[in-house]
């Protein structure tokens, strides 16, 4: 799939995207006015199975997704690595003025153009520096680093800080990723590899084995949060594959992995 643009994996409800080989810029608008903002927590993926080619396209993909938002977005962007709850690499957080009366509503107008041109100059170029300082960064690591599985509990935890501290806000959950876990400690504490076999049976033995694992290990730590009544939204926009695994593979062991967080979406079939 390299020089493909990149696509969505839709999970039936897990994923608030359909299979698209569109740009996959989905819903980006101000949420409804139910909501009194948006939250935009990104995952960037540039781990060893991300070739150069695709981390180039990848970061302009965020930085687009980062000028799309609206300006009063906040905006965190965390790395995918083999760490489950390191520090943001990079967020856009700005305080709106509250509108009262016509001088302050004035002065809010002013503060969003200003915050624009912002996000359009000295806050991309900090984007951008970001993400190549976790390229280079990540590159110097050997073995299987894409813990993704991993971040999934300090996802749980920084989900609901944000509602907490964000309270009537929309959370919304990016993965720039090709979503395959290569992982010498995932979340049992095992190797997991998401990659395929090329022998037919020990595919299947190799998936059995993986589902079975998520189903008997892979448990939430401390007091069980469910993301989907939390009102959170997932998008997972995969970068690339290169036939690495199926993907209707890469749905199936999502489904059941993100299910264990409160997503029981369709599990799609062969």
């Amino acid at each position: 799939m390299r020089n493909r643009p990149s696509i969505c994996l839709g999970l039936g409800l897990l994923i608030a995207a359909s299979f698209s080989l569109s740009s996959c810029w989905i819903d980006e608008r101000f949420p409804t006015a139910k909501t009194k903002g948006l939250v935009a927590i990104v995952y960037s993926d540039m781990t060893g199975s991300i070739n150069d080619e695709t981390a180039i396209r990848q970061k302009q993909n965020i930085g687009k997704l980062f000028q799309r938002l609206p300006v009063e977005t906040k905006f965190f962007l965390f790395s995918i690595d083999q760490g489950t709850s390191k520090p943001d690499i990079y967020d856009f957080v700005r305080e709106p003025t509250v509108v009262t009366d016509a001088a302050t509503e004035a002065k809010a107008e002013r503060e969003k153009d200003q915050w624009k041109k912002e996000k359009e100059t000295v806050e991309t170029n900090k984007l951008n520096a970001s993400l190549d300082s976790y390229r280079t960064s990540i590159a110097k690591q050997r073995g299987p680093v894409s813990c993704i599985a991993n971040k999934l509990n300090s996802l749980l935890d920084m989900v609901a800080n944000k509602i907490t501290n964000e309270p009537g806000c929309e959370v919304r959950v990016y993965f720039y990723s090709d979503m395959i876990e290569e992982c010498e400690n995932s979340f049992d504490g095992k190797p997991t590899v998401f990659t395929r076999y090329p022998n037919n049976a020990q595919e299947e033995k190799h998936l059995q084995d993986i589902q079975t694992r998520i189903d008997k290990d892979f448990e939430q730590i401390g007091p069980p949060k469910n993301l989907k009544s939390m009102g959170a939204k997932i998008y997972i926009v995969l970068t690339s594959q290169d036939d690495k695994q199926r993907l209707v593979i890469l749905k199936r062991l999502w489904s059941k992995l993100f299910a264990k967080l409160g997503f029981f979406g369709d599990q799609p079939s062969e």
